[in-house]
C-alpha cells in the first residue's frame, strides 16, 4: 500500500461559524476562537444525497434516450 500524499498547501476554503462569525478553514470541524463544533454529515444523509442524485441522472439520461427515440 502506497502512502498518501498531503498537499500542505492546498486551499480548503473557508465558512463563518455561527457561534462567533469568526473565519474557519472548511476542513477544520471545530472553531478555533469559539470552540463551535461544526456538524457532521451522517452516512445516511450522504447515502440519500447520493442516491438523490443518482436518480436525477438516471432520469436525465431516460428521457435524453427517449428523445432521441421519438
Amino acid at each position: 500500500m502506497r502512502p498518501m500524499r498531503i498537499d500542505a498547501e492546498k486551499d480548503f476554503g473557508e465558512r463563518e461559524c455561527p457561534g462567533c462569525a469568526g473565519v474557519v478553514e472548511e476542513n477544520e470541524n471545530t472553531c478555533p476562537i469559539c470552540g463551535y463544533e461544526f456538524p457532521r454529515e451522517s452516512r445516511r444523509r450522504r447515502a440519500g444525497r447520493i442516491t438523490a442524485m443518482l436518480a436525477a441522472l438516471l432520469a436525465f439520461l431516460a428521457l435524453v434516450l427517449l428523445g432521441r427515440l421519438i
